[in-house]
């Protein structure tokens, strides 16, 4: 069933129909949310609250952009107006480690996995050092693969401005990744 099918049923009654876009889109609201909040906490309820939103506001969904666009603009204002409430506080949290590799490793993969999860772990503690707002460009653009377009729609940010703040997000993610590199060649030696 494709995003407008889904989209057509939830707004004739199909209450159901709402749990495929929720599938679709909740790691992705979930990564926005926790780039802007860095609080589990507080990341599960901003993305909760943006889809009890979503759901309310689906009848004024235009079908301008794409869902996930428009969509993912609820959760960036919802999270944004979660860090206001909290005066700008960003609370550190340790890291949920729900990403392990399950059962399904192979033995003859086990090493790749390994390798792919250490630098999953790595991009996800770097993301968390740089600035959020730096953090939540870099997620869309190179994560999530969205257009300079639709980050401004979604933050609400001129395309300039973007374009400006991901060059600066590329620079600290850069630096913050030599430091890293440094300090785990030094641990080795």
């Amino acid at each position: 069933m494709d995003e407008s099918s889904i989209i057509a049923a939830v707004l004739n009654g199909n209450v159901n129909a709402f749990s495929l876009l929720v599938t679709a889109y909740q790691d992705m609201a979930f990564s926005i949310a926790f780039r802007v909040l860095r609080n589990h906490e507080d990341t599960r309820d901003a993305v909760q609250e943006s889809f009890l939103n979503a759901y309310k506001g689906l009848s004024s969904f235009k079908k301008q952009s794409k869902f996930s666009t428009w969509f993912f603009r609820i959760v960036y204002r919802t999270a944004m107006m979660k860090c206001r409430s909290k005066s700008n506080r960003f609370f550190a949290e340790s890291h949920d480690t729900d990403d392990t590799p399950g059962d399904f490793i192979q033995e003859h993969n086990y090493q790749k996995i390994l390798e792919i999860a250490d630098i999953k772990k790595v991009t996800q503690d770097i993301l968390d050092l740089i600035p959020s707002d730096e953090s939540v460009l870099l997620t869309l653009y190179y994560l999530e693969s969205c257009s300079i377009s639709e980050i401004a729609e979604i933050t609400g940010l001129n395309e300039s401005n973007i374009k400006v703040k991901l060059f600066r997000a590329r620079k600290h993610f850069h630096e913050q990744l030599k430091l890293h590199l440094r300090q785990e060649t030094a641990y080795l030696l």
